[in-house]
């Protein structure tokens, strides 16, 4: 019979991801000049370059193209980073590991909060690009708390898996960035969804980023509340990976210590 942990443990285990959130935030940027602004910087030489290539070299023809782009590489890198971390969380961890009574489930949550954020930083100068791009602030911004909420659920029950995976055969942390990489050009980041041919197009629904990067343009650039059925049905569903992937992470735990 499974014992739920109590008042103590949760209190616990939510002083602990604050405190390694911390740790990792400031070890990130402990040793640059300009510290956190590292985490904007990136994403914009990307929207720069996208900008460049596909307003003046190559014209895709999209409305608010900066805020469009910028929206999209933005949302991808929180999940990017997210996992990108936590596939190796509790390989490059054995000292928590090891720790008696550290609750090592915290370790994935902490990835993706640390990217989460990153995510937060770069967030205003998203709403400025989209406030010169000509975007509308309308009450459909009230969505975005919602919509963040379900991408958060979204990676974390990958993170799980992936941290578990990873420690009995380091496979999992050589495939995710092909993965990755993979999903970023199937997903539509730089790129309009109306022009993938619709006998492809029905491939693309099955990508859950697609609908989540939509549903933050829509209420950033159109300023419309986004579509809730497929924000519903990815809710759903990551919260049913999410028990599966937690349920398979304690059980794999037990075998962490043996294995790193």
């Amino acid at each position: 019979m499974a014992v739920i942990p109590g008042t103590a443990y949760w209190l616990h285990l939510r002083d602990v991801i604050m405190l390694l959130v911390a740790r990792d935030f400031r070890g990130r940027y402990k040793h640059t000049r300009v510290g956190m602004l590292w985490s904007a910087a990136n994403p914009l030489m990307f929207l720069l370059i996208f900008y460049f290539l596909f307003t003046r070299v190559v014209d895709l023809g999209i409305p608010h193209y900066a805020s469009y782009v910028y929206t999209g590489i933005l949302v991808w890198g929180w999940t990017a980073a997210a996992l990108l971390q936590a596939v190796t969380s509790i390989s490059a961890n054995p000292g928590l590991v090891n720790q008696p009574g550290f609750p090592v489930s915290a370790i994935p949550v902490v990835s993706v909060l640390t990217a989460l954020l990153n995510f937060a930083i770069s967030f205003p100068l998203l709403l400025a690009v989209a406030l010169l791009d000509g975007a509308p602030f309308a009450p459909a911004l009230l969505f975005l708390p919602m919509i963040v909420a379900v991408q958060f659920l979204l990676t974390l029950s990958f993170a799980y898996l992936l941290a578990a995976l990873n420690v009995g055969t380091r496979d999992a942390e050589n495939i995710l960035p092909i993965v990755l990489q993979l999903g970023y050009y199937l997903t539509p980041i730089f790129f309009d969804i109306s022009r993938v041919p619709a006998d492809f197009r029905r491939f693309f629904d099955f990508n859950p980023m697609v609908h989540i990067v939509g549903a933050y343009r829509t209420v950033l650039i159109e300023g419309h509340s986004p579509p809730l059925g497929p924000l519903a049905l990815i809710a759903f569903g990551s919260a049913g990976l999410l028990v599966i992937a937690v349920h398979h992470f304690n059980r794999a735990r037990y075998r962490f210590l043996e294995e790193l």
